[in-house]
């Protein structure tokens, strides 16, 4: 199932999230940054600035590669919807896990909007990518 436009959807979603998520931070529409993690989880705390970004790009291409792949076995599903599922998960697991909010309503209070476009943008990419690939594939098997 890895083929080159898994590889590619995987990489472009990646590059793009990585420098969304910068000018996301640029000009603030985030209250937190992408690459804090290396603070908060004690990885790599004397690494160059550059460093912690290629280690996030090289996480984001991994992750979307397996979103890629389990997305393509729902087929029957909207792309739209899953995306946008997948999108309200992630952006909530993500600020919960930043913030530290003590309430789901303090969580939701907190989410930015941008970066919840950001991320219904790239996970509608990868699913709509992933579905038409899955059925253009069933489709040539038959």
């Amino acid at each position: 199932m890895i083929n080159k436009t898994l590889l590619w959807t995987a990489l472009v979603g990646a590059f793009f999230t990585t420098i969304a998520l910068k000018f996301l931070q640029l000009f603030n529409f985030i209250n937190w940054s992408p690459v804090g993690w290396a603070k908060k989880w004690h990885l790599f705390p004397s690494a160059h600035v550059t460093i912690k970004w290629a280690v996030l790009f090289v996480a984001l291409v991994l992750l979307y590669a397996i979103v890629y792949f389990a997305v393509s076995f729902t087929t029957s599903i909207p792309p739209s919807i899953t995306a946008l599922i997948i999108g309200i998960i992630v952006v909530f697991a993500v600020e919960w896990t930043i913030g530290s909010p003590k309430t789901p309503l303090a969580a939701i209070k907190s989410i930015s909007l941008p970066y919840f476009a950001l991320m219904a943008v790239v996970f509608r990419f990868i699913t709509g990518t992933a579905v038409f690939m899955k059925k253009l594939s069933d489709e040539s098997v038959k």
